[in-house]
């Protein structure tokens, strides 16, 4: 058996073969590790099917973060210097992404907040929590959660 059929029989499909490439992501996003350098397409249908499996993806453009972030937010840990707009889509999915955001802005902590007004605990622990104090009562959510 050659290395290429041995790689083929342990992962299941053949990583050198556009057709099986792109249906290997269709199944399983997590099967874009096993691609050499993946086109855009396939990134986003990872992506799509898996947002963790950005991890496996070298120097990801915006819109393959986005990708990611919008199907589940809780994958922006991978995602080096995420832009505001990345981080609003992540927390605006997932609120409790705030946690893995480094210096997040007001805007993207009320937008966690509004997501579920329980990250209002990991959002204590931010530096500009003070300073929101005002807009965090007047939130419709944390009202709920109070009264």
């Amino acid at each position: 058996m050659t290395l290429h059929e041995d790689i083929i029989k342990k992962i299941g499909f053949d990583p050198l073969d556009r057709d099986s490439c792109l249906a290997a992501v269709e199944k399983d996003g997590y099967n874009i590790q096993y691609i050499p350098n993946p086109d855009k397409e396939l990134q986003m249908i990872a992506m799509e099917h898996n947002g963790y499996s950005i991890q496996y993806i070298q120097n990801p453009d915006k819109e393959v973060q986005l990708a990611a972030v919008k199907a589940y937010g809780g994958s922006i840990p991978w995602i080096h210097n995420p832009d505001k707009e990345v981080q609003l889509a992540a927390v605006k999915q997932y609120g409790s992404s705030i946690f893995y955001i480094e210096n997040p802005d007001k805007e993207v902590q009320m937008a966690a907040i509004e997501q579920s007004g329980y990250n209002i605990k990991v959002i204590a622990i931010c530096p500009d929590w003070k300073e929101m104090e005002k807009e965090i009562e007047d939130c419709r959510i944390i009202k709920d959660i109070i009264e």
